[in-house]
């Protein structure tokens, strides 16, 4: 008779919380039981390929062929730790992530599109967790005035069966893939380790010895984005494809604490 597709997909999320631990160096899915006895210093996000330290901020500048926008990305040094059910009493480091159009792209903050609060920590032994976000998509009409918002898209860890993902491995390898986030028809992204030890060259400068990874949703078909994380700088570039539209995201500004 099978499995209903609302019980197939959360039994697919709940892999999450409750299977046993497959090192990324065997490739393939890699799952970890979620235990809060592991995250003792949760906050102190020091993950080599994206340390999350406080006062960290990078500003990117995403292109496609009929769009520009600059997304600023803040490690603040606050903490989320009002989180229930099996995540009760963890502590996560909060992510101010706010993106502008940039009409004459031009490196312009013209209309806010979207303001967001996400929330990540660092296990014990090494990887990063993501716990859900917070966000608002600001509307507009034709000629660019308010016509208001809309908070699709927020969920969080231990709410309505979202269960948390891996944002990064510990140790990654050619071959892993992981759940980043589960919540079911909201949040379902995956990610995938495609190369390691690689160069990067943007706009900033040249960079050796990155991370890529390729990430998708089953939410969205077609959509993919590779994803490079540079040591000691974290993600410096981002490559993105979905509905016939290209976009090529850089770093223009990073600083670091």
């Amino acid at each position: 008779m099978g499995i209903p597709a609302r019980l197939a997909s959360t039994v697919c999320g709940a892999i999450l919380a409750a299977a046993t631990a497959t090192s990324a160096a065997d490739g393939g899915l890699v799952e970890y039981p979620f235990d809060p006895a592991d995250f003792s210093t949760p906050l102190t996000i020091d993950n080599p390929y994206w340390p999350l330290a406080p006062g960290t901020r990078v500003v990117y500048s995403e292109v496609s062929e009929d769009e520009c926008v600059i997304n600023e990305f803040l490690v603040t040094d606050a903490s989320k730790s009002d989180f229930t059910g099996a995540y009760a009493g963890l502590s996560a480091r909060v992510i101010a992530d706010r993106e502008w159009l940039d009409e004459d792209c031009d490196g312009g903050r013209d209309l806010l599109l979207e303001d967001t609060f996400d929330w990540y920590a660092q296990d014990d032994a090494g990887n990063i967790w993501y716990f859900g976000e917070d966000t608002t998509e600001f509307l507009y009409d034709e000629d660019g005035n308010p016509t208001g918002s809309s908070k699709e898209g927020s969920w969080q860890a231990g709410l309505d069966g979202a269960v948390a993902g891996l944002i990064m491995l510990a140790e990654p390898s050619p071959g892993a893939f992981y759940q980043q986030e589960y919540y079911e028809d909201v949040a379902e992204d995956m990610g995938k380790v495609i190369g390691v030890d690689r160069p990067v060259s943007i706009g900033l400068g040249e960079f050796d010895g990155c991370l890529v990874t390729k990430e998708w949703s089953p939410l969205e078909v077609g959509a993919v984005e590779h994803k490079h994380y540079c040591p000691p700088f974290g993600l410096v570039m981002i490559e993105g494809m979905g509905g016939g539209r290209r976009t090529s995201t850089e770093a223009i500004e990073i600083d670091l604490p």
